[in-house]
This record gives structure tokens, C-alpha cells and sequence, in this order.
């Protein structure tokens, strides 16, 4: 068995920093003070007409659960590889540099789809059977629907593909022939 390449103990090393960093600072974001003047100096956008509190903490959160995500995927990865089954040697290699730009971007890409859900939902494009406007209105439950869309981002992008597989369906409609129906209504 393959034994885990110098490149790829030192990239799983920089993603699990990378992503814990992200972690660390989203939950300061979300739940602490700590950021505060950058907050106030985001507030500054009014030309953009966005509530900066919900935009800033979906984004945020969904990054948070992307970025958890990968961390768990990362010790999942690298669980597989160094725990000896049946010999004592690796069963698979870790070969971060293909997963290297996954790790990168999938908490950016959960902040995103959070960003999306909610214009989806606020947009009545999807509806999401135990939120009401009032539980829309809470920012624990925009954090939650935000961490949920970064951790299944995946289940997320199906989610969008049905919506649009829904929406633009090519009807099954035949096409008429109109000099036929123009006959047909004469009587020739």
C-alpha cells in the first residue's frame, strides 16, 4: 500500500488550518462583538438596499457549515487512510492535491447557496413547509438555514436542479398546424 506523500500530510495540514481558521472567525462574526467596527462600516451600503445583518450572517453561516463540512470530510479522508484494518500498513492514499481546491472552495460555496435559498424563499420560488414569516424574522433561524445550506451543499444543488427542472419543463404540448385549424373552423 501507498504510503501518504510529504505534499499531501503538508496540504491536509493548510486545509485543516484553513478551514478551522474560517470556522473560528464566522462563529466571532456570528455570535460575538468582536467584529463590531467592521459591521458598522458595512452598514454604510444603503445604496445596495440590503439588510446587511441578514445577508452578512447567512453568508457567513453558510460558510460556517461548509467549512465544517470539510473539516469533517478532511478527518473522515484521512481516518480511512491511517486506520489498519486488516494490516498495519495505510489502505488508501490521502491525494489532497486533487481535493486541495474542493477544500478551498466548498465553504464559499455554502455561504453562496445560503445567499440563494433565502432569495429563493423570500422570492415564494420554494417554500420550506415549517418556516413562516415570523421564524424568517429570527436570526437563529436564518444561522440555522444558513449552516444547513453550506454543510449539504451538495443536496443543495439538487434541490436548485429540481426548481429549474420544474420551472422551464418543455411542455408536452404538440404543435398545431394553423392552416389545418383555419380549415377546420370553415369547414373546408
Amino acid at each position: 500500500m501507498n504510503r501518504p506523500t510529504k505534499i499531501d500530510i503538508v496540504l491536509s495540514f493548510l486545509i485543516a488550518i484553513y478551514n478551522l481558521a474560517i470556522m473560528f472567525l464566522t462563529l466571532l462574526w456570528l455570535f460575538t462583538n468582536v467584529f463590531q467596527n467592521k459591521r458598522a462600516a458595512l452598514s454604510h451600503l444603503e445604496s445596495f438596499n440590503l439588510n446587511e445583518n441578514v445577508t452578512y450572517g447567512l453568508f457567513f453561516s453558510g460558510v460556517l457549515g461548509g467549512a465544517f463540512y470539510c473539516i469533517r470530510s478532511l478527518y473522515q479522508r484521512i481516518g480511512e487512510t491511517y486506520t489498519p484494518i486488516v494490516s498495519t500498513e495505510p489502505k488508501n492514499t490521502l491525494n489532497m492535491t486533487v481535493w486541495f481546491f474542493w477544500y478551498l472552495v466548498r465553504p464559499i460555496q455554502g455561504g453562496v447557496l445560503a445567499l440563494i435559498i433565502l432569495t429563493l424563499i423570500n422570492s415564494k420560488l420554494m417554500t420550506l413547509q415549517s418556516l413562516d414569516n415570523e421564524n424568517m424574522n429570527s436570526f437563529y433561524t436564518l444561522v440555522a438555514v444558513g449552516f444547513l445550506c453550506g454543510f449539504g451543499s451538495h443536496e443543495v444543488i439538487h434541490k436548485i436542479q429540481e426548481l429549474v427542472q420544474v420551472m422551464f419543463a418543455k411542455s408536452n404540448l404538440k404543435q398545431s398546424n394553423s392552416e389545418q385549424k383555419v380549415k377546420e373552423n370553415k369547414g373546408e
